[in-house]
């Protein structure tokens, strides 16, 4: 049954990516059909998560799959809080995929509890991961919001107004979710960082910074301070956040690249 709920949800957020995908063709703004989808979608993933709770006694933190799972979950979240304001609702064109990719790397690598136990357990184990995915996923939504800040900045300088002048949000809109996504995502994966590292150092088990999922932390904690920075100066922000926030994106997706291809440990940080 949560292998069914899980199917269920990546049909329907395909379903709403799909609608996004022929609103952005058309050059039109996105109805509630959309909206329903996404929270629909939503709704039959927490069924499974919670399902996956009642059956196994913890939450679906470990392991690539339920992992997996969990983070798409917290994307979603900011995708439908983008969904119900017409403003930012097209910024589920970029942040829908990475759900997709993430849900379906879950049901195929299996929703299960992963097979080797793991000391890091309770409550700090709880608060460190959730927190982390809460971060990456408002960084996501950030990240999301600046090129497609960077795109609508372009076209409008360029006077094209084409499919993208008409179908994504104008740019105090689409600054104003960079920033709400990084006053939720920084704050949230410092939180789980130093839950992390407080743990082990209280353990006596050291910061442990040749685990790829610690350095990956740290270089996404680092590059999105300098995009918060950025906007911090005086001046234009807008489009200079913007420029920052795409470039801490592109670091921490390519780090994320290397560390998931040199990791010896099968599931990486997941």
């Amino acid at each position: 049954m949560i292998l069914v709920l899980h199917l269920i949800a990546l049909a329907l957020y395909l379903t709403a990516w799909v609608l996004q995908l022929r609103g952005f063709r058309q050059g039109k703004a996105l109805g509630e059909l959309e909206v329903t989808a996404v929270g629909a979608g939503l709704g039959v993933h927490a069924a499974g998560i919670l399902l996956y709770a009642l059956a196994y006694r913890s939450l679906p933190l470990v392991g690539i799959g339920p992992a997996s799972s969990s983070l798409a979950f917290a994307i979603g979240l900011f995708v439908f809080a983008a969904s119900v304001r017409s403003d930012v609702r097209s910024a589920g064109l970029f942040l829908l995929p990475p759900m997709l990719l993430l849900l379906g790397e879950a049901i195929l690598m299996g929703i299960e509890p992963a097979g080797r136990q793991i000391a890091f357990r309770g409550p700090w184990f709880v608060l460190h991961v959730s927190t982390v995915f809460v971060g990456y996923a408002g960084l996501a939504a950030a990240s999301a919001a600046s090129i497609m800040y960077v795109l609508q900045f372009r076209t409008l300088k360029r006077k094209e107004f084409g499919s993208v002048f008409r179908f994504f949000p104008a740019l105090p809109a689409l600054d104003r979710l960079n920033k709400i996504g990084l006053a939720v995502g920084f704050p949230a994966l410092t939180i789980g960082l130093i839950a992390g590292w407080s743990w082990t150092l209280t353990f006596g088990r050291g910061l442990a910074l040749e685990d790829p999922g610690t350095i990956l932390g740290i270089v996404t904690w680092g590059a999105y301070l300098v995009a918060i920075v950025a906007r911090m100066r005086p001046g234009p922000r807008g489009e200079r956040a913007a420029v920052v926030s795409v470039i801490a994106f592109v670091v921490t997706f390519a780090a994320f690249l290397a560390l998931r291809i040199t990791a010896g440990e099968t599931g990486f940080f997941l």
